[in-house]
């Protein structure tokens, strides 16, 4: 790395929906640049990103792989994403340690419903963006409908560089518009021969596109070309690639990875027109402090993008440098916990396996080992600088499960276990819900629970089960209620008496619950009055109709008595426990539920199938919106409807659809409703 430029890195991840083909194509690109001597395979579980057991068990990829290694004069950072939606997050760490994307599409199905996630992902992080598609030899391939499809969907503007010569069993290669090559598999092999003239119509009609998309952006080559002055391949291609360094336009390249159809041609054009981290947009990323540059003589800087916690070799934390160099030993400062920690051992990552470095430079992506310290979205720097970097955007886990051991299983084994497994995934929540007595699981979806469950077991022995969690009920009264109890034992000995007169009166939603006292002429002693607080405090955690706590009331303690020698604080807190009781049940107890507010984002098309569904659901419809060519459908549905909503939208819309939901208030459950959770409480009682 001694050697290396920050000019010279290009660092880009391949985003797409599951299945295009990408954990392929970086076997092919391994294979190509000389990593691997054997390309290995996903159904067989030998590919070099798919390294770890969860991945060649499921054989699809569920984190990202990190790859190095150099190329026609570039050191390149190649970070292979899951494709899956319930891995979103892997790609949100990845896009903030690139600064180009490569996105792949299956020249057999075209865009589908992680294809406009991720994209809109690179979108919003301002990456450069390059298009693959691939599969183009598989039966049903339909490049033309594929690429109209791109350029229908998306806004940017598309320069196809590169065509099919035949897709299907006719595949044969690919057609260079650029340099007017054509790339065709010969004995298994691709050569370079001139273009087939059967195809001399289809690549003058491409070529001219191209042309035109290129000129269009250069005031100076559009006069020569309107002149029908000719341009020579050299102009055009150097024009080609400042544009898309330059995000005018993206690139679209064909081929078939598994053909080793289009790979090295792919290769070229992406570390000549991608950008180097020098083009970083770090205004995007700062928090706060001194606007950094990525320079290798500028102070150190960098942000952690994702920890990996094996329990054998301890905690591995990528990282990528935005501006100075870091050396192997060197103090870092971490912010958030005002720390200083020493880089022991610095890495450069392939898989499963990590390189010892000496030092890294700006723009570089590494890991180092065992600094227990880091966490996910760290920022990292030398002492004397003041930057802090914004957290990673990480997609928000809404499909929460209540977790349980499963037989022989310590529960403080299974909480420890999920605690570790957190420490790697920020897209994995764990709570506890004191109400419920239940821990909380919340992930992505049933995939990433699975996987989760996988790891835990695999890691760290521990099995368990999941279920729907319960609903935090709690309980209030709607009328006033006027009580007494006296409460008096005699047992020998000294006894116990206390005597309290007390009001009971509803709240509003919200505001728990107020104790006062009116008491006058010191019918009962002061020191008795926080025991009375006390009892029904104690009280209150379980209600009378299904044992759920108390809520939105208030209680006038305004008189009662005592005995000279029997009254103790045990006994008004035990007389103010069974007033409360009685009280509770005078006044008219109703159980109530928790209320979300749910934010719905879908396209047009979904619109009455999402509050069709809400009003099945008990919901009331708050309100729709327009936004970037979707609509948010606002909404109040009871959370006992929920909790299985991040399958079910996913079900409704084909995946297309999205929300987000939080607490928004207390209210009273139906009446028919009631009697069932009552019924319910009382049998889990018994």
């Amino acid at each position: 790395m001694s050697n290396v430029n920050t000019k010279d890195i290009r660092n880009f991840c391949l985003i797409s929906h599951g299945g295009a083909g990408k954990t392929t194509l970086t076997e092919k690109i391994l294979k190509l640049t000389g990593q691997i001597d054997e390309v290995g395979s996903v159904n067989k579980g030998t590919t070099k990103s798919d390294h770890t057991p969860g991945e060649k068990e499921h054989k699809y990829s569920i984190t990202n792989g990190y790859f190095s290694f150099p190329w026609k004069n570039r050191y390149v950072n190649l970070i292979d994403t899951p494709g899956y939606a319930d891995f979103r997050g892997e790609v949100a760490s990845a896009i903030r340690m690139v600064e180009s994307a490569l996105l792949l599409i299956d020249g057999t199905s075209g865009i589908e419903v992680n294809t406009n996630y991720v994209w809109k992902m690179a979108v919003k992080d301002n990456l450069a963006r390059a298009i693959f598609i691939n599969k183009l030899d598989k039966d049903g391939a339909k490049f033309e409908e594929v690429y109209q499809e791109l350029v229908d969907k998306f806004a940017d503007k598309l320069a196809l560089t590169s065509i099919p010569y035949g897709v299907g069993e006719n595949y044969q290669g690919i057609i260079d518009l650029l340099d007017e090559k054509a790339y065709l598999i010969k004995d298994g092999q691709e050569k370079v021969v001139d273009i087939p003239e059967d195809a001399r119509d289809k690549f003058e009609e491409y070529r001219t596109k191209l042309v035109e998309s290129v000129v269009e952006l250069n005031e100076e080559l559009m006069m020569r070309y309107l002149e029908d002055d000719p341009i020579s391949n050299q102009e055009l291609t150097k024009a080609f690639f400042e544009e898309v360094c330059a995000h005018q336009l993206v690139p679209v390249m064909s081929g078939s990875a598994e053909k080793d159809s289009g790979i090295d041609r792919l290769l070229d054009h992406l570390v000549k027109i991608l950008p180097s981290p020098v083009s970083m947009d770090l205004e995007k990323i700062v928090a706060e402090g001194a606007d950094p540059k990525v320079d290798p003589e500028a102070p150190f800087s960098g942000i952690v993008s994702k920890t990996l916690v094996d329990p054998y070799i301890g905690k591995l934390s990528v990282f990528k440098i935005i501006s100075g160099k870091l050396h192997r030993d060197d103090k870092i400062y971490i912010p958030r916990i005002n720390e200083h920690v020493k880089a022991s051992k610095l890495y450069k990552m392939n898989g499963s396996e990590q390189e010892n470095v000496d030092e890294l430079i700006a723009g570089d992506i590494g890991a180092m080992a065992k600094v227990d310290e880091l966490e996910t979205s760290d920022t990292i720097r030398a002492a004397e600088s003041d930057i802090l970097y914004k957290d990673i955007p990480f997609p928000k886990p809404m499909f929460k499960r209540a977790a349980e051991p499963s037989e022989g299983i310590d529960e403080e084994k299974m909480s420890s276990a999920l605690h570790r497994y957190a420490q790697s995934d920020p897209t994995f929540r764990i709570d506890y819900n004191k109400i419920t007595k239940q821990l909380l699981i919340t992930g992505m979806g049933t995939v990433h629970l699975d996987v989760v469950l996988d790891e835990c077991k695999r890691k760290y022995d521990v099995e368990f089960k999941t279920s729907d969690p319960k609903v935090s009920y709690k309980e209030t009264i709607q009328t006033r209620a006027d009580v007494e109890e006296k409460y008096k034992k005699q047992s020998g000995g000294r006894g116990q008496y206390g005597h309290v007169l007390m009001k009971m009166e509803p709240l509003a939603r919200g505001k728990g619950f107020i104790f006062e006292e009116e008491i006058f002429g010191g019918s009962i002693p002061s020191q008795y009055i926080p025991a009375v607080e006390k009892g029904i405090r104690e009280a209150m955690d379980e209600g009378v109709l299904g044992g759920f706590p108390v809520v939105d009331f208030k209680v006038i303690l305004y008189d009662g008595s005592y005995h000279d020698v029997d009254s103790s604080e045990m006994a008004f807190k035990i007389a103010a426990s069974k007033a409360f009781k009685r009280g509770l049940a005078q006044a008219k107890p109703v159980i109530l539920e928790p209320i979300m507010e749910v934010e719905v984002t879908v396209p047009q098309d979904f619109m009455g199938d999402i509050m069709g569904d809400f009003n099945s659901r008990r919901g009331r419809i708050q309100g729709m919106e327009p936004k970037d060519g979707t609509q948010v459908i606002k909404a109040e549905v009871p959370e006992s409807e929920m909790f299985n909503y991040a399958i079910e939208l996913k079900s409704i819309t084909g995946g297309y659809g999205a929300f987000d939901m939080h607490f928004a208030h207390y209210d009273k459950v139906p009446g028919e409703l009631s009697q069932k959770i009552m019924e319910e409480a009382n049998r889990e009682d018994d």
